[in-house]
């Protein structure tokens, strides 16, 4: 797919720039965990052309890519490890574009399935969160996490998040919208949802406040041992 090479570009250039850096750093990511989770950036954001519907859609959702620019490129990658859409965050605000291809709306598209996809075997537990920030901060202790990318799972997402596993933790937001989507996904899905309250307004946040550390012992205090393992 098109998408993997800019992508890649963006993952190396991201370290070219101060700004975004600041940015991520600040959020509590090492350049360690930059490189683990995708995370990119680029000034001028050009994708090589191809003739495809979804590149001309994307073309066209982007301004001609320029809605890419100055922003932090979350990858969004199938099983396979292909990119099948993509978030494009706000340095100065919590703003974000989401963009998917067609498969990822087929499919149903997950923020780290990819990378979490061997934990989530392994245990057959997944722990979701609503956003990539929030994700990539709780997968730095338990890496069989995901984000859903909103405060909901849709049924492409459900379906194909339950081939690997048997339970889905919610760790949503502890705002209306989280709550509501809790409690929405609890009533669909019953027996097949858990959800664990952090305690603060979201994973990253406590990431933020604790650090690395104490952000570690902190969880595992906080997730029934059941779950963890």
């Amino acid at each position: 797919m098109y998408l993997d090479e800019f992508v890649e570009r963006a993952g190396r250039m991201v370290f070219e720039y101060e700004e975004p850096l600041a940015y991520l750093e600040g959020r509590g990511f090492t350049k360690e965990d930059i490189k683990r989770f995708g995370f990119g950036f680029l000034k001028v954001a050009k994708i090589k052309k191809e003739n495809s519907p979804d590149y001309k859609k994307l073309h066209d959702e982007t301004y001609g890519f320029r809605s890419l620019e100055n922003r932090i490129i979350i990858p969004l990658k199938n099983i396979l490890g292909r990119v099948n859409g993509l978030v494009a965050r706000s340095i100065k605000d919590k703003k974000y574009n989401l963009y998917l291809l067609k498969e990822g709306k087929d499919i149903g598209a997950w923020y780290g399935l990819y990378e979490a996809l061997p934990h989530i075997m392994q245990t057959k537990k997944v722990f979701v969160h609503e956003g990539a920030f929030n994700s990539a901060s709780f997968s730095k202790v338990f890496p069989n996490t995901v984000s859903s990318l909103t405060s909901f799972i849709n049924d492409q997402q459900y379906e194909l998040i339950r081939m690997f596993a048997d339970l889905i933790i919610l760790v949503y937001d502890d705002d209306e919208a989280g709550q509501i989507g809790v409690a929405t996904l609890k009533k669909r899905y019953g027996k097949y949802i858990e959800t664990v309250s952090l305690g603060y307004e979201d994973a990253n946040s406590c990431l933020q406040k604790r650090g690395p550390a104490g952000f570690e012992s902190y969880l595992k205090s906080k997730i029934p041992f059941l779950l963890q393992h």
